[in-house]
């Protein structure tokens, strides 16, 4: 069974490629890209998906005040990952901060409860 994934990431990051890549259907993760305009479009469509992780980009729009908080509000249960667009960290909101060495650590972060 696969599991949902929200990215929420600028059409022409390069992150948009590398993403692709790695997160194929034999990872067992399904990303979707978000279409959302706003903070309550990302929302709406992490509950539409069901999904339990939100993958952000560092630099990603749209930006608001509290966005990351208003998100975690929402759903306590949800693990939001902040990929930094210029190293190797990502910032894991609900526990971790993690550097990972290699992109099987990251789907490992992704599965991970």
């Amino acid at each position: 069974m696969s599991k949902h994934c929200l990215l929420v990431i600028d059409k022409n990051s390069p992150l948009n490629f590398a993403l692709e890549m790695l997160l194929v259907p034999s990872s067992g993760i399904r990303a979707v890209k978000s279409k959302a305009e706003d903070l309550q479009g990302i929302i709406e469509e992490m509950c539409g998906l069901k999904s339990p992780v939100v993958i952000l980009e560092d630099t990603a729009k749209p930006t608001e005040e509290n966005s990351l908080a208003q998100l975690l509000t929402s759903n306590p249960e949800l693990k939001i990952i902040v990929v930094m667009r210029d190293s190797n960290y990502i910032h894991i909101f609900r526990k971790d901060e993690i550097l990972i060495q290699n992109a099987s650590e990251f789907l490992e972060i992704i599965r991970s409860k």
